[in-house]
């Protein structure tokens, strides 16, 4: 059956290194987000690991609780993507690191009913949305509809680590995967790979994919896109 039809189109997009893996090397980062910016999404899709990796990398800060200046919500036509984070235990707590960044015109949360309502309400006083999709993990097939349902989402980038991106492949709710695979060998025996899943039971089969496009650059880095063949 062809799940497509209620959800919006998930695209994963992700720089790796010539063996699959997401650390270990420098990826040109205004290529990597030129290239993000053609697939015109209208929800960028994260995990709750990465959110939190983000939170204390990039702002510089622990995941705790903040109180500082609760943003405005942007207009209705604001063209900037939503942010959607999948939380299911409530673990993303320093919203304001996104909310003080240019790229996100609203914000969103996808929990699970078990969230304490503490947290909710934390989200809720700094004009996070609540979208409740599961019990202690968040279904992600249920958690695109909703997107499409409550906001009218229609394409999804994932900005994730390898877990969600290997959830969403469990699940069949993957439409493109995108490479960027830059010319590093990073080597390693953790799981940092691009799609990190449950191993394959012996006779079955993967995702089966249709070469969309090749293209090269100078620096030997080349972009892969394919399609999930249905």
């Amino acid at each position: 059956m062809d799940n497509r039809r209620e959800r919006p189109y998930v695209i994963c997009y992700l720089a790796v290194s010539l063996d699959g893996r997401l650390d270990g090397f420098e990826p040109d980062l205004e290529r990597y987000y030129g290239i993000a910016a053609r697939f015109e999404a209208d929800a960028i899709l994260a995990g709750s690991e990465t959110a939190i990796a983000a939170i204390e990398r990039y702002g510089g800060v622990e995941n705790t609780y903040d109180d500082g200046p609760v943003p405005e919500l942007a207009p209705p036509d604001d063209p900037r993507p939503f942010l959607a984070v999948v939380d299911g235990r409530g673990r993303v707590r320093r919203w304001s690191v996104f909310q003080q960044a240019p790229y996100w015109g609203r914000w969103v949360a996808l929990i699970g009913e078990g969230v304490p309502r503490a947290h909710r309400d934390y989200l809720s006083a700094r004009n996070v949305d609540i979208l409740e999709c599961g019990s202690d993990r968040v279904d992600l097939d249920l958690a695109l509809r909703r997107l499409a349902e409550v906001y009218g989402v229609r394409r999804v980038r994932v900005d994730s680590g390898g877990r969600l991106n290997g959830a969403l492949l469990r699940a069949g709710l993957v439409d493109e995967v995108h490479l960027l695979v830059c010319p590093w060998l990073s080597g390693g025996s953790s799981p940092r790979s691009a799609f990190v899943a449950d191993d394959l039971a012996p006779d079955a089969l993967g995702t089966k994919l249709e070469r969309m496009a090749v293209e090269q650059f100078e620096d030997g880095a080349v972009l892969l896109s394919y399609r999930a063949a249905r």
